[in-house]
């Protein structure tokens, strides 16, 4: 648990400085940012990560993520943190006073959620894809610059994710002896960002705003993220990462609907680097482009400034899945054809990658390929048992709020005789439809939860709160305070239930735990490199020497003469 709050210090002292950066960088050039930003660390965190993920990505093509990057990057850092040290001071002061007028109950709150997210990042990486390729994706890392076709040794290796790259960077790159490989730092940092944001946000609105409803939207967000991604917490995962920064950006743009053009480049630089941390993030670019479209005046301009931006953003992430699968992006693109024909992944295990992903979210049990040919009407009863009980919660919230939102829109143009224009340019519903369309979206390409919590909670939040907007405030504080007390009592019976595990306190104190053990076998060689493989039954490699794979193809082979010079298929 030391250790976990030393790397959290670490990953956020580095986050702040370059988000300080960015947040003169954009005012100096653009104008004003949106005062809920500049006055949240935690945001300020997110961005500066988001440049951190931007520029690891450069550099990974020509060095490895090991020592020297991490000391350099580190220092550039502190430079940055010592440059702005009068705003820094002024933004720890706000802090502060922003927290007294949350009040203590939501101190009290938050004290709770960071204790219980802090017995959860000590836990072993439990996600089974980590064990999969996720642990040896950060070696990889770790170990040499980005390596061409890596994906032809196994397909999940080319699943190009920026927050694999964050992960390499907050991880010791050459372990001590006997100690784990401390990979929970990434995932962790972001639930608690966004815990201390969202707690935070909400008793302010519940004391001193004029806007309860807000604080139901974010207290709800932290209390249904957790339900449903708490066992994962302590797993280097790329969705939980995407959420987070999804929430944090729907929290933002209802906070503060019309964006200058500052803002609009920084909401516009965070829902791109969620795309380069999962793909299903994609429709989250739709947040900052529609958000540039009003006021008229101007439009285009924000507009073509913001595609520029986004572009930017994204560059690095493409080059990147260019070397390592030969694709623009793997395995989605792969109908375009390979970039590269001579690390190219084989199109029949892109094939089998891209049909791994929309079946196995249909039918997650194990019994995936039988979905391939199945209607709507005979894999959605199985996938609906398949869910876990907080997941059907979610989805049942999300859809019985299209349905009042529906009845509220009827209401609203039938019986009060609103424009349909006035609703239209109405913010707060502009950006259910957009969740709603993400939802859409996520259902007919691979529905996975862990792909859309993002959309889904923000709309199952969300319909409810834009009907209850015209209420009282005096109603609005009532459920809000009654929201913070359930959330107060989940948090506390988490905690109760994580520390009556035997030996959590005394055996994580100092280390998180370690990746599960698991054994492989050398299967073949690659050049002079013995190729290790995933024992049976689930061909998992853990955290174990490099390379290793869940199945070695005859037809692989070195480019060269050393790993780093990377692999190609050659077919017979």
């Amino acid at each position: 648990m030391l250790l976990i709050i030393v790397f959290w210090a670490w990953a956020a002292g580095v986050g702040l400085g370059f988000g300080l950066g960015l947040e003169k960088l954009l005012k100096r050039i653009w104008g004003p940012l949106p005062r809920v930003l500049t006055d949240s660390p935690e945001l300020l965190i997110i961005g500066g990560l988001a440049i951190l993920a931007w520029l690891v990505a450069i550099l990974s093509f020509s060095l490895p993520v090991a020592l020297p990057v991490q000391l350099g990057i580190s220092a550039l850092a502190i430079i940055l943190l010592v440059a702005n040290r009068a705003r820094l001071r002024l933004l720890l002061l706000s802090y502060g006073g922003s927290w007294q007028e949350a009040g203590p109950l939501a101190g009290l709150l938050a004290g709770a959620l960071v204790a219980l997210l802090l017995t959860h990042a000590t836990q072993p990486p439990t996600f089974p894809d980590s064990a999969l390729y996720h642990a040896q994706f950060v070696q990889w890392m770790h170990g040499y610059p980005l390596v061409p076709g890596l994906g032809n040794l196994r397909g999940q290796l080319a699943f190009n994710s920026h927050a694999h790259l964050l992960t390499a960077f907050f991880s010791p790159a050459t372990p001590l002896s006997q100690a784990p490989a401390f990979q929970q730092t990434v995932s962790s940092l972001g639930f608690l960002l966004l815990t201390l944001h969202h707690v935070r946000r909400a008793g302010r609105h519940l004391r001193v705003g004029q806007r309860p409803w807000l604080a139901s939207f974010y207290l709800g967000s932290v209390v249904f993220l957790l339900m449903t991604m708490r066992p994962w917490i302590s797993s280097p995962l790329a969705d939980s990462t995407a959420a987070i920064l999804g929430l944090l950006l729907l929290g933002l743009l209802l906070e503060t609907p019309r964006l200058l053009s500052a803002g609009l480049l920084w909401v516009g630089i965070v829902a791109a680097t969620a795309v380069t941390v999962k793909s299903s993030a994609g429709a989250m670019l739709l947040w900052p482009l529609v958000a540039a479209w009003w006021p008229a005046q101007g439009r285009w301009r924000r507009l073509g400034l913001l595609l520029g931006v986004i572009g930017l953003v994204l560059l690095p992430w493409v080059g990147r899945n260019v070397v390592l699968s030969g694709y623009l992006v793997y395995p989605l693109a792969g109908q375009v054809g390979p970039v590269v024909r001579d690390w190219a992944v084989p199109p029949a295990q892109l094939a089998a990658d891209l049909a791994e992903i929309r079946l196995f979210a249909r039918r997650p049990l194990g019994d995936w390929p039988l979905a391939a040919k199945q209607p709507l009407g005979q894999w959605l009863p199985l996938w609906w048992l398949q869910q876990e009980p907080a997941d059907k919660l979610l989805l049942l919230v999300a859809v019985a709020g299209i349905g009042l939102m529906l009845g509220w829109l009827m209401w609203q143009l039938v019986v009060k005789r609103t424009a349909y224009s006035a609703l239209i340019k109405r913010p707060d519903l502009t950006l259910y439809l957009l969740l709603l369309l993400g939802c859409g979206s996520w259902f007919v390409a691979a529905p996975a939860m862990r792909f859309a919590y993002a959309y889904l909670i923000g709309a199952a939040l969300l319909s409810p709160l834009i009907i209850a907007r015209g209420l009282p405030i005096r109603w609005g504080r009532v459920g809000g305070w009654s929201l913070c007390a359930l959330s107060l009592f989940y948090a506390l019976n988490g905690l109760r239930h994580e520390l009556a595990k035997p030996d959590t306190l005394t055996t994580r104190l100092t280390w998180p735990a370690d990746y599960p053990a698991v054994r492989t076998r050398v299967a073949g060689h690659a050049g002079s490199y013995p190729v290790r493989m995933g024992a049976w039954p689930n061909s998992r490699c853990g955290n174990a020497l490099l390379p290793c794979t869940d199945s070695l193809s005859p037809g692989l082979q070195l480019r060269g003469t050393t790993l780093c010079q990377g692999f190609r298929m050659v077919q017979d």
